[in-house]
């Protein structure tokens, strides 16, 4: 025999007594699994049943637990839907009071600003009345000023209509009378323009030619405005004296008058004024 067959003899003969330690462990530990099984007092059947009764007693009770909670959740959920519900209302009556707010707020302000613009309205209104009021008694006690004076003057007028009356009459009279002078006048052939001392009447006209060689010059007066011959004329310019003419000759209306050299105190020129006085 070699020595690898003496090597697998000798593992061979180990392994038989390892088997049959391991037969002999097994065999006093041996136990008879059905009377394990069967025992109707601690039997695994009788503990698999106990199991199984507890395990459908727990699943109806999960069962009833979870319909239970299926039903608390559906409350829930229908609560939580009322309370969204009401809450969304809540909201919207929230903006809506915010928005009633606001508006209230803004009248608030508009009607404080026509508030204080009454006021100062009413101010103004009562300050006008007060002047008003101050215009009527003053208007009032003029108005009794005026009375008094329209009496007065209302006496005064029938006073004065009685006067009237008598200078109408007086007017009347004379007229009568300067109708009848007129008559003896125009019947007499008398001037009543013609002044009664031989004097020109108040005229005045301006200088229209100037013959400085023959020293006579021709106005713009003559004798229908009652120049006649020897009437004399003073000539100004510019409210400043110049010197005086003596009329030669008159036409109705102009006249041709003598340049006095005594009473020259200037150069007598076209356009200078003549008047017959000199106030």
């Amino acid at each position: 025999m070699t020595l690898l067959g003496k090597w697998f003899l000798g593992i061979t003969c180990v392994l038989s007594i390892v088997f049959m330690v391991l037969a002999l462990v097994a065999n006093a530990s041996h136990r008879n699994w059905r009377d394990v099984v069967l025992d109707p007092g601690t039997g695994l059947k009788k503990r698999i049943e106990t199991i199984e009764q507890t395990n459908v007693q727990l699943r109806d009770a999960r069962e009833r637990t979870q319909l239970a909670l299926d039903r608390e959740q559906a409350s829930r959920r229908t609560a939580l839907a009322a309370l969204q519900t009401q809450l969304d209302r809540l909201e919207q009556e929230l903006r809506t009071s915010e928005t009633n707010a606001t508006s209230l707020q803004a009248e608030a302000q508009q009607l404080a600003a026509v508030d204080r613009s009454r006021a100062e309205e009413l101010q103004r209104l009562t300050d006008e009345t007060r002047k008003l009021r101050d215009q009527i008694r003053t208007e009032q006690e003029d108005r009794d000023t005026l009375f008094a004076e329209t009496l007065e003057l209302t006496d005064q007028m029938n006073r004065l209509r009685g006067i009237v009356q008598q200078q109408g009459e007086r007017n009347e009279q004379l007229m009568a009378q300067v109708t009848r002078f007129k008559e003896v006048v125009d019947a007499r052939g008398i001037d009543i323009t013609e002044p009664l001392d031989g004097a020109p009447p108040d005229r005045n006209g301006t200088v229209l030619v100037l013959d400085r060689p023959r020293k006579l010059v021709e106005v713009s007066i003559g004798y229908d405005d009652g120049l006649r011959d020897g009437h004399f004329l003073d000539v100004t310019r510019q409210n400043r004296y110049v010197g005086k003419l003596r009329v030669r000759r008159t036409e109705p209306d102009r006249a041709v008058a003598e340049i006095l050299a005594d009473y020259s105190e200037g150069i007598i020129q076209e356009g200078d004024r003549v008047d017959t006085a000199i106030e």
